[in-house]
């Protein structure tokens, strides 16, 4: 029986964007931005359509409140993920990573750091990548293009060692509690 997966890692800019934009998002001020804009929009709807006069000042600033949080927050987030791609050391060689029954192992060039499963609190995932969390602002984030043929593999693996720890999982990574590691 195989006990280890050794794969290598090369961060992209769709997954730090992805893993960026969704852990805006997911958090109190990211919630708050997106209703915010939404009333931003609302309220600029109500005063063309519903007023019998449209105040020109007030309907500015709905228009700038929505645009600011509906469109330059994300796109702020996705340069921050260029920026970050472009300056960061760390992104610019792959990582390698091993897969242990007892910790998951991150190599990249001299460094070296052993992880234990029991380390990991949330695993998430969206279409570009999975973020493997180890507290609430530290992840690994794995751009999902990079598993290739191993996705499937390498996601139950992750999941089952973690499983007895029982992190916090995105509903899309329960379908591997089941699969049995390869």
């Amino acid at each position: 029986m195989v006990t280890e997966k050794r794969f290598q890692i090369q961060m992209t800019k769709e997954a730090l964007t992805g893993f960026m934009v969704t852990s805006y998002y997911s958090r109190l001020g990211g919630i708050f931005s997106i209703l915010l804009g939404l009333a931003g929009v609302v309220m600029a709807v109500r005063e063309i359509f519903f007023r019998d006069h449209t105040d020109i000042p007030s309907l500015a600033a709905y228009v700038i409140i929505a645009l600011f949080c509906l469109l330059v927050n994300p796109l702020t987030l996705r340069a921050r993920a260029k920026k970050q791609m472009e300056t960061s050391p760390s992104y610019q060689s792959p990582i390698e990573y091993t897969l242990h029954p007892e910790y998951l192992e991150v190599c990249q060039g001299e460094e070296h750091l052993e992880v234990g499963w029991e380390l990991i609190y949330k695993i998430k995932m969206n279409k570009s990548m999975v973020a493997i969390y180890t507290s609430k602002i530290n992840a690994f984030v794995w751009p999902l293009s990079e598993l290739g043929d191993e996705k499937a593999s390498i996601l139950s693996r992750v999941v089952q060692y973690t499983q007895e720890f029982h992190p916090i999982l995105s509903g899309n990574l329960k379908k591997y509690r089941t699969s049995g590691t390869q």
